[in-house]
């Protein structure tokens, strides 16, 4: 591999030890070794049982979208996939790869042998087909820029396959970690959710819309002796304590991000774990669509990030797993400043003064959220309480999950809107180039700014540590000066499991990873 990307590696491994302490998770067992702790002696066969609050949505597989979690990596594989310690991408459908010292050209050696649920071979046409995809205007996926810079593909052999990028990116490999190689061949009934082919360790045997799916082992997974269960059921259950008294009956094995509230009732209980995700990928925030006034006037949206009370949304929606924030950054990120994350506090005087300047007060706002979250609806009341306290008129405004996401994506939310996002744990460009609250070319708040532009593709176009870290200083600086997002707190995903689950993993990107996963 190149020393450019070796370079890029030490410097995101130098910035966990210097950027700042993991994140604080009381009463919670740290996840940095579960992903990839062997089974051992572990026993094979068996279903693993788990529930999720939200069903899966084949059509947005190429990007990350949270009920997807438990699909992407049992199903499918991806072409690298990055060690949880050192960061450093790892084989999986690609064995090998060489990259030209400018970063412009990488070829990529593919796994021989592989082949799909349905019995075809794997070969460097999937890969082409998997990329060319993602390009598509109807394709959604946070990683799109990156596909959108590779300017040729080359099909060397059926196992060799060539990229040429316009210009060096700094996080190909965060898109190779979250490109899903699917089957050309179902593509349609992929999207449709009635056929889900991939070459993982799983396959699907049923999908019923709302209610769940069933896998079953492939034998003839490429990876010897995985994957060690027998079967895999997933259920959807709506509500989070429901969700909880099945694990408790041993209804239930594993409870994927259960309302940690209710988590919390749990982690005295010998029996359950509440695993914590070494990713930390998982941050809340609070956004405005700058088109609607007043939060057309940053003065107002840093009044906002002044006002709300992030410990209390920590501590008592959060039940403290994570660490209070004013940037979307993990603590690991490169990009991660303890002290600018740290520049909004709550601040009732400064607050006031700013709504008084832009003669914004007694101005209704909504606060808008998705139903079906109980995590955003507590968070939601948290903020509605506190934007009253600085003299606005806040209404909450609840929105069923499929019209909370369409009007997300499109930038029709009308006013406040509290979510959660991802993508500030590996590569910063990633969240500036493809998240959907920051993306620099189209965003959720239609923030639109060409300096904002400039700088993300600064970062995403560094080849140099220097380079690197001035480009993010200056968006830190930005964020903090407009506020078009107001990150609140950066926190983990987590897996609730009773302790029969064994060698649980997962990705970088949270997709469950059962390749060594059993029950004792």
């Amino acid at each position: 591999m190149s020393e450019r990307l070796a370079i890029s590696r030490r410097s995101l491994l130098a910035a966990i030890g210097v950027g700042g302490a993991l994140l604080t998770v009381p009463a919670c067992r740290s996840a940095a070794d579960e992903s990839t702790k062997s089974s051992g002696t572990a026993k094979k066969g068996g279903t693993l049982k788990i529930a999720q609050s939200a069903d899966i949505a084949p059509a947005t597989l190429f990007g990350q979208n949270n009920p997807n979690f438990t699909l992407a990596r049992t199903v499918f594989n991806t072409l690298t996939q990055y060690d949880h310690k050192t960061l450093e991408p790892k084989p999986s459908l690609a064995e090998s790869w060489t990259q030209t010292e400018d970063g412009k050209s990488i070829t990529l050696k593919l796994r021989k042998g592989v082949t799909f649920h349905s019995g075809r071979a794997f070969t460097s046409a999937d890969v082409r087909f998997a990329l060319e995809n993602l390009t598509k205007d109807t394709t959604a996926s946070q990683l799109k820029h990156v596909a959108l810079a590779i300017s040729k593909i080359t099909e060397v052999d059926a196992h060799t396959i060539t990229l040429t990028l316009a210009h060096p990116v700094s996080n190909l490999f965060d898109l190779f970690e979250i490109l899903l190689i699917v089957d050309k061949e179902s593509i349609d009934d992929l999207l449709k959710g009635t056929r889900i082919i991939g070459t993982g360790p799983f396959e699907v045997a049923s999908y019923t819309p709302g209610t769940g799916f069933e896998l079953k082992r492939n034998d003839a997974y490429w990876k010897k002796g995985a994957p060690l269960l027998d079967a895999v059921e997933v259920s959807v259950v709506g509500q989070s304590a429901s969700m909880v008294s099945s694990l408790r009956s041993g209804g239930t094995h594993l409870l994927v991000d259960v309302a940690p509230l209710d988590a919390a009732s749990i982690k005295s209980d010998d029996q359950f774990e509440v695993t914590v995700s070494d990713a930390h990928d998982s941050g809340f925030y609070i956004a405005s669509n700058v088109k609607v006034q007043p939060l057309d006037d940053k003065r107002v949206r840093q009044a906002v990030a002044w006002a709300v009370d992030r410990d209390r949304v920590l501590s008592q929606v959060l039940g403290g797993i994570g660490t209070v924030t004013s940037l979307p950054w993990a603590t690991n990120s490169p990009a991660y400043d303890k002290a600018k994350a740290a520049h909004y506090t709550r601040d009732l005087r400064k607050a006031k003064a700013l709504i008084k300047a832009a003669g914004a007060g007694g101005k209704t706002v909504k606060v808008v959220y998705n139903a079906g979250l109980a995590t955003n609806a507590k968070i939601a009341e948290i903020v509605q309480y506190d934007l009253t306290q600085i003299g606005l008129k806040a209404q909450a405004e609840p929105l069923q999950a499929a019209d909370f996401l369409a009007k997300l994506q499109a930038g029709e939310l009308p006013g406040l809107f509290i979510n959660g996002h991802g993508f500030g744990q590996l590569h910063p460009a990633t969240l500036v180039k493809g998240a959907f609250p920051f993306n620099a070319d189209k965003n959720a708040s239609n923030f639109d700014s060409a300096k904002y532009r400039e700088l993300a593709d600064q970062l995403w176009q560094a080849t140099t540590d220097t380079a690197a870290k001035e480009a993010a200083d200056a968006v830190n600086d930005l964020l903090l000066e407009e506020q078009f997002v107001s990150d609140l707190v950066a926190s983990s995903h987590t897996f609730t499991i009773t302790k029969k689950v064994q060698g649980l993993g997962w990705t970088m990107y949270d997709y469950l990873d059962l390749d060594q996963t059993s029950i004792g």
